[in-house]
């Protein structure tokens, strides 16, 4: 496809598409409906002209990246790593090098400082709206059963071979056995996984992919898995915290309610803004199934 004259490859709607199914621990069918990979194609397709045209527009308005917002996010990444030169040596064999990895990062705050400036503009959200949904749906405001943990992740495309499948789950079963020797958790994440692993947050059943939520719900806090497959390869868990589940009351509830208001409202400002931009462009499919439907239908 063309975006105002403006090539995007296949290779790069794959690439997206790839990154959406096996980079995400949330399940794709929660993103995109169950629609299967015509949908995920589409929406990487969308995603990436989006991006084209909000970096038009951010050009346009004469905006520039703070370099000392990116210094310090590339400063903070680098610490992830044991050393620079492994640091360099993962940005190689992706295909990256610290010019470029500077740029998208540019590029990326660029991007988030013009979507938060629409999204300001949605309308606020009253005290009234968020006690009538509160009241109308008590149901839905219980706290569920939750659980927080971190993880080491060891890469594993599809395609792998078998030897190359024995390799990691040697490496992996390796780091497992030093974490349940009482490695510190955080000094083998920097060591095996520091660009995937790290602290997965706090989730819900139904968050994650089932596989790894399985094992986390079933571990106990402090406990630490043998490697966990899933379609990102295999993952060491440390589950480090959990909740149980409990119904909450209006002012415990309100702030989240507000929250979740106000996001429904910026996401639809700044979803018809990027829908005016996407049906004012110049928009040509080489491929007929990545045309975006008519956002005024």
């Amino acid at each position: 496809m063309t975006v105002n004259g403006q090539d995007i490859t296949v290779a790069e709607v794959d690439e997206a598409a790839e990154f959406f199914r096996q980079r995400s621990m949330v399940s794709p069918d929660q993103i995109f409906g169950g629609g299967g990979d015509a949908d995920v194609r589409r929406a990487a397709a969308r995603q990436l002209a989006a991006n084209m045209l909000l970096l038009e527009e951010v050009k346009r308005m004469g905006w520039r990246a703070d370099s000392a917002r990116v210094d310090q996010a590339v400063e903070s990444f680098l610490a992830r790593f044991p050393d620079r030169e492994t640091f360099m040596s993962q940005l190689a064999a992706m295909g990256e090098s610290e010019e470029s990895m500077r740029r998208g990062m540019a590029e990326e705050f660029l991007l988030d400082s013009l979507l938060n400036t629409v999204g300001a503009s949605a309308e606020p959200v009253g005290d009234e709206e968020c006690r009538a949904r509160y009241e109308t749906g008590k149901e839905r405001y219980k706290e569920p059963e939750s659980a927080r943990a971190s993880h080491i992740v060891f890469m594993l495309e599809p395609t792998a071979s078998d030897s190359q499948v024995i390799k990691v789950m040697e490496t992996a079963k390796a780091a497992a056995a030093k974490a349940k020797g009482g490695a510190d958790f955080d000094a083998l994440i920097k060591e095996y996984s520091p660009m995937t692993g790290g602290d997965i947050g706090w989730f819900k059943s139904g968050d994650l992919v089932p596989d790894l939520e399985r094992r986390i719900f079933s571990m106990k806090k402090g406990e630490i898995s043998d490697p966990v497959p899933s379609g990102m390869g295999l993952h060491i868990i440390k589950k480090t915290d959990e909740k149980a589940p409990r119904q909450l009351s209006y002012a415990e509830a309100e702030p989240g309610i507000k929250a979740a208001i106000a996001e429904l409202k910026k996401a639809a400002r700044v979803n018809a803004y990027v829908d005016s931009l996407i049906g004012s462009a110049d928009i040509k499919y080489a491929d007929t199934t990545l045309a975006m439907r008519d956002p005024a239908r």
